[in-house]
């Protein structure tokens, strides 16, 4: 698709959005970072898909997005229609001194929200000089995702990556796998460049990641995991809640046997881990019982309807881990070469 235009400004209908402590922001209509922006079925108008993104933040934008007794995340909240989470005070992503910041809604919501985020740090970091405009301003945005994810963002020989580079303007880095250790289940990307060609990158990323057939369930195993391991704030409780939550519920599940070492662990501390983190009890077959002929084990799960579905979602994470580990030695030789450098336009 031809590169949209990210300046035209006069064609926008403007809305102003006022943060607690700070004066008002005029918000352009997102919907141009979205346009051509390819990926949309047809069924779903583009900008209305369900998406989640997981941004990286320092601890000193963590406190400006969360503001005085919460205010700002609130406001950023109900202007954005995005549901935005942040992680405790002290709980970083691995290996960094970064909390998580978990957008969802749909993809329009999640832009919007990421949109007022640079633009409440731009200002809260701005005071000591001369304003400058939204061309003149460097922004970066961090994000973690999925390995096999990444992959399909790079593309064959990078391509898919170039092309969003070309489209934006940005400059986009995936983090390098000689960087990862095998039992790393993410990679880092991040997007810098005026805020209007950061914010196109990010809709072409999130957009094409919308369409692929994986994408909704690893959307799901993404909240339910934050919330279960204490990386983002649990929602609040709701009057809507899900009738069958505390419904006692079982689950079973018919796994290879190679598939319950993923979800056993080294002496057995995944397992016991999955089910202190989800309060369930969770039990396997013998492997003397197993079915010859299918080569599979019985997983039942039990507990309350939602902490059920919680052990499912981390047994799932669990074994996309381990099946990525497996296959990821055959696509590193192609793809490390582009992996490791940064390009630029």
């Amino acid at each position: 698709a031809p590169s949209q235009s990210l300046s035209t400004r006069s064609s926008l209908r403007p809305q102003t959005f006022t943060m607690a402590e700070q004066t008002d922001v005029v918000v352009p209509e997102v919907s141009q970072y979205i346009a051509s922006a390819g990926g949309s079925t047809g069924e779903v108008p583009t900008g209305t898909q369900q998406v989640v993104a997981k941004l990286l933040v320092p601890n000193p934008v963590a406190g400006s997005i969360i503001g005085k007794s919460g205010a700002n995340i609130e406001q950023l909240q109900r202007s954005s229609g995005a549901r935005i989470q942040l992680s405790r005070t002290g709980e970083f992503y691995p290996g960094t001194s970064d909390r998580v910041l978990l957008l969802s809604g749909s993809l329009h919501s999640v832009l919007t929200s990421i949109f007022l985020i640079l633009e409440k740090v731009s200002r809260d970091g701005g005071n000591a000089g001369p304003r400058r405009t939204a061309e003149q301003e460097v922004s970066q945005v961090k994000l973690a995702l999925s390995r096999r994810l990444c992959g399909l963002l790079i593309g064959h020989k990078g391509q898919t990556v170039r092309d969003f580079i070309n489209d934006s303007g940005s400059t986009i880095r995936v983090q390098s796998l000689s960087e990862l250790t095998p039992s790393d289940p993410e990679r880092t990307i991040t997007v810098s460049g005026a805020r209007d060609q950061v914010l196109r990158a990010i809709a072409l990323i999130l957009n094409t990641l919308s369409i692929n057939e994986d994408y909704a369930s690893y959307m799901e195993t993404t909240m339910q995991l934050a919330t279960s391991q204490g990386v983002v704030l649990p929602p609040r409780s709701s009057a809507t809640k899900n009738i069958l939550g505390q419904v006692k519920a079982s689950l079973m599940l018919y796994l290879a046997d190679d598939d319950v070492g993923a979800i056993l662990g080294r002496k057995g501390q995944t397992l016991t881990d999955i089910q202190q983190s989800a309060r369930v009890t969770i039990k396997i077959s013998d492997r003397s019982k197993m079915d010859p002929d299918m080569n599979e084990r019985e997983v039942t799960i039990s507990g309350t309807y939602s902490a059920v579905k919680l052990a499912e979602a981390m047994i799932a994470e669990k074994l996309s881990q381990s099946r990525a580990r497996t296959s990821s030695a055959r696509h590193d030789d192609e793809l490390d070469g582009v992996h490791e450098e940064d390009v630029h336009m």
